[in-house]
């Protein structure tokens, strides 16, 4: 019965790797995983990360030699990382596009004050002033605030997530010449 190769060093005691190197391996693929694959579009919390890095181990343990202190490991765990990291992407950016809507909104009442004093603006704050049946530039503010806050709150958060703080000042100058 012939061996082959990779038999042949198993029978001479290098097939089974030591405690110590097994180890080592495991070090230096975390620090692979803490290095290259942790994600820079958002930040994991500290337990997310403690709980990647646990089931990478996880599954450095459950790995033969063979596989361990080969080059297929790092594509093995690449696939674990992105399973386990892509609902905490998900969530994340979620959480992002909320946040980025709530501070639209609330940044877009502001721009009232900017449309008053716009000089572009004046023959509309005229007709506003007639609409209204108001004559105080400050007290037309204050209601044309209120409204634009109300129109705001309503306006569908799909329209609002493709503005920016700035750019959503077009947005509120165009609504505000539609009430004329």
């Amino acid at each position: 019965m012939s061996l082959s190769r990779r038999q042949f060093f198993r029978f001479w005691g290098g097939g089974h790797q030591s405690a110590e190197k097994r180890q080592a391996r495991f070090e230096d693929l975390e620090t692979y995983v803490r290095t290259h694959l942790l994600p820079y579009d958002f930040t994991l919390t500290n337990a997310q990360e403690l709980d990647l890095i646990a089931h990478v181990r996880a599954m450095l343990e459950r790995t033969p030699d063979e596989i361990l202190f080969s080059t297929d490991i790092r594509v093995q765990i690449q696939e674990l990382v992105q399973i386990k990291i892509e609902p905490w992407r998900l969530n994340s950016n979620v959480a992002g596009r909320e946040d980025h809507v709530r501070e639209i909104r609330l940044v877009a009442p502001d721009y009232v004050a900017d449309f008053v004093r716009d000089p572009a603006s004046a023959p509309t704050i005229e007709q506003m002033k007639h609409t209204y049946g108001i004559d105080d530039l400050a007290e037309l503010e204050g209601v044309l605030r209120e409204q634009m806050q109300g129109w705001i709150n309503q306006t569908d958060d799909r329209l609002l997530a493709q503005c920016d703080i700035v750019t959503v000042k077009d947005l509120v100058f165009a609504q505000l010449r539609s009430w004329c």
